[in-house]
């Protein structure tokens, strides 16, 4: 049996149990916050950025690991297993993915190590990772396991409705205008995950997020509407401080899959980063009839 290891990146938005059950090693990434740099996950959580935003109204940034850091993993994790896997944050998103295969070069181990581009972030990149784990389990050979995983990338559905665009806007990720707009109108951004990229899917208008909700949820129902849900991986419901709208999603959902698959979680401090606080997201896995059993 081959003893295959898989290492994401701290913006895998994955319970701390399921890290452990499939042995899943975790590289964090970095925080900048007011000159300060904080290990995402390890020495930093959303809520607390979110806190010393409130205190400051500093607004945090993000760093990638850079190739000697990438290396550093590689050369602790390699000797514990006999193939080693690395997937990141999107390709799209941040410059990670190229720094690994770079670094994978530099070391001259391409046989041993894989690098896999995830197409998504939070608990999409979870969904994934429960695949390649599962994968793992299933002894496929690992040309299987990167097919399977380049199929099943397709297939992760990944949104989040945000409370407020401040942080969109801060990022880069909106434009002055839609901003302004947005702030004065009660608008609501509705961000999808779409080739690997993170950009507005549409826009909701109301005090709170219940609009927004409701317009994730009934993209989700249309899929299950048409039995496309693959429901042997769990439906995720990433949240930075969103309680109320955690409750709200469920709720939306318990008629249709019931409590036992519905899996809230965390999400980290880079997702706060981008999104800010307040923010709720629904990603599931779709069927895939391709993927090599």
């Amino acid at each position: 049996m081959p003893n295959y290891k898989l290492v994401v990146d701290s913006s895998c938005d994955l319970p701390a149990e399921l890290y452990e059950k499939y042995n899943i090693g975790v590289t964090p990434l970095v925080v900048n916050f007011n000159q300060r740099q904080y290990l995402d996950r390890k020495e930093i959580t959303a809520s607390e950025i979110i806190d010393k935003y409130k205190e400051t109204k500093i607004f945090p940034k993000t760093s990638a690991l850079n190739i000697p850091e990438v290396e550093a993993m590689i050369n602790e994790e390699l000797p514990k297993c006999d193939h080693l896997f690395y997937m990141p944050i999107s390709s799209q998103i941040s410059s990670i993915y190229n720094n690994a295969r770079l670094a994978i070069q530099d070391l001259g181990v391409e046989d041993k190590v894989t690098v896999l581009d995830s197409f998504s972030l939070s608990s999409g990149v979870a969904l994934a990772a429960i695949g390649i784990c599962e994968d793992f389990k299933r002894n496929l050979s690992v040309e299987q396991i990167i097919a399977n995983h380049e199929e099943r990338a397709k297939n992760v559905s990944m949104s989040f409705v945000i409370q407020t665009m401040d942080f969109l806007y801060k990022g880069g990720r909106c434009g002055g205008m839609t901003y302004l707009l947005g702030n004065k109108f009660s608008i609501h951004p509705i961000v999808r995950l779409e080739n690997g990229k993170m950009g507005v899917h549409s826009l909701v208008r109301g005090k709170d997020l219940i609009k927004g909700i409701q317009k994730m949820v009934s993209e989700f129902k249309a899929e299950f509407d048409k039995d496309n849900i693959d429901f042997s991986y769990p439906i995720m419901i990433p949240h930075v401080t969103g309680d109320y709208a955690v409750k709200k999603v469920e709720e939306e959902l318990r008629n249709l899959v019931g409590d036992s698959i519905l899996l809230p979680v965390e999400a980290s401090g880079i997702i706060c980063c981008h999104c800010g606080e307040n923010t709720v997201g629904l990603g599931y896995m779709l069927k895939s009839p391709l993927l090599k059993k």
